[in-house]
């Protein structure tokens, strides 16, 4: 937590977790390498956080899915649709669904306000009929997962306000809701002797806290059973 002369300010990052389920535990712990990254990841150095988010946005519903051949409403032939259209209000956020760079930012025909992102040497992805660009954002610029890029609009050839979202990977066109994200990569060799360490005064912090918690519901406990 911070605070400024006794007064609280806002909460901080939180540096470790812990979950217990059905008797099994589960926990993360924040690391930041020498380079500045940080993230979230197991005892073992496995990423927590999956490469890509399940969708861009928060939507209504889906309007049209990935075909190779569908009857465009408004053209009134049949043509592919090689991506999924998520309706939403105009001005929803949407968000880049992993880091990445941005290819293309602009006007880009039937597609309306357009951006296209490159995450990594296998995979891209395009957000299509935006109303508008989020500030700042150009050509090479860097972005972060979940990063607001844009907002839902319908420029170009649209019947309504929704985001066209594509994904390419290896050169080709494939279906958002059939990939399996892929892992983030894990903690580097060169780093897991400070990662280890990092972990070990973690984990007995949580330990400390988890051991203060059960004392204070023993006593909880105690008084209610004392009627005081």
């Amino acid at each position: 937590e911070y605070y400024r002369d006794g007064r609280w300010i806002k909460n901080g990052r939180i540096l470790a977790a812990e979950f217990v389920n059905v008797g099994s535990k589960y926990q993360a712990f924040y690391f930041e390498d020498g380079k500045g990254h940080g993230d979230y990841y197991d005892s073992e150095g496995r990423c927590l956080r999956k490469q890509f988010l399940k969708s861009p946005l928060r939507y209504k519903r889906i309007s049209s899915y990935f075909s190779r051949r569908r009857f465009h409403p408004i053209l009134k032939i049949y043509r592919p649709h090689l991506g999924i259209d998520y309706a939403a209000p105009v001005g929803t956020p949407v968000e880049s669904i992993g880091d990445g760079k941005i290819e293309f930012i602009g006007w880009k025909g039937d597609y309306g306000r357009f951006i296209r992102v490159k995450h990594n040497r296998n995979y891209i992805t395009t957000y299509g009929h935006l109303s508008r660009f989020a500030k700042g954002l150009k050509k090479g610029s860097r972005i972060k997962q979940g990063q607001v890029i844009g907002y839902v609009g319908s420029t170009g050839l649209a019947t309504g306000p929704h985001l066209d979202f594509r994904m390419i990977r290896n050169g080709r066109f494939v279906n958002p809701l059939k990939i399996q994200p892929p892992p983030v990569a894990p903690i580097r060799k060169e780093s897991m002797e400070a990662f280890n360490a990092t972990v070990l005064n973690l984990a007995e912090r949580l330990k400390a806290i988890s051991l203060k918690a059960s004392v204070q519901v023993q006593e909880d406990t105690y008084r209610e059973r004392k009627g005081g």
